[in-house]
Formats: structure tokens, C-alpha cells, sequence
């Protein structure tokens, strides 16, 4: 049986945060589950922006889930497309949350 997206399922992803070895696996299309010698595991988009490699941190595993991840994924894939880099975005998005609560 040939799956539609994707190369990882949950089954391995347990299982890797059971060894509790660092590692880092691509799930296609930039998305990738990392895991720190801390236990921390999360996923990463890398992409070009700009003719420049980038990565967006999604979130962590299990918090968000490999369905979850991979959509958030197509999301931010399509917001390159149309030229916007989301890890900036991203960040801006901070730098005014900060701001908000110096100010509070």
C-alpha cells in the first residue's frame, strides 16, 4: 500500500523518541522531525527564500501531531509561493508581542 504524503508514521516517531538518540528525519518537501539529546522533539520547515535557506520551527512533538504538522507545512509552502518568508514573519510577529507586554 503506497502512501499518499509523507515517509514517517507516529509508529517511528514514538519509537525514535524512545531511543532518545539526537537525529533529524525529513518527511518530504522540507518538513522535518528533530529530536535533541535533551528528549525535545519538533518539526522544521526548511525552505529557499530569496536564494537563501530558511527554517520556520512548527512546533513540538507531540503537541503537534504528523497530520497537524504536515498541514501547517502545505500552509507555509503555499506563503512562499506567493513570495512571503513565514520564519520572518514569524519573528516580527514576536518582536510586537514583546512590545505589547513591555508596554503593559
Amino acid at each position: 500500500m503506497a502512501r499518499d504524503k509523507g515517509h514517517l508514521t507516529d509508529l517511528q516517531l514514538r519509537h525514535w523518541i524512545k531511543a532518545g538518540q539526537p537525529l533529524a528525519k525529513a518527511d518530504g518537501d522540507g518538513l522535518t522531525f528533530t529530536l535533541s539529546a535533551a528528549g525535545m522533539a519538533g518539526w522544521i520547515l526548511r525552505y529557499r527564500h530569496g536564494g537563501r535557506r530558511r527554517e520556520l520551527t512548527i512546533g513540538r512533538y507531540p503537541d503537534i501531531g504528523l497530520a497537524e504538522a504536515r498541514g501547517i507545512a502545505t500552509l507555509k509552502r503555499a506563503e512562499v509561493q506567493q513570495g512571503r518568508n513565514p520564519a520572518a514573519e514569524k519573528l516580527q510577529g514576536q518582536g510586537h508581542r514583546r512590545a505589547r507586554l513591555d508596554g503593559a
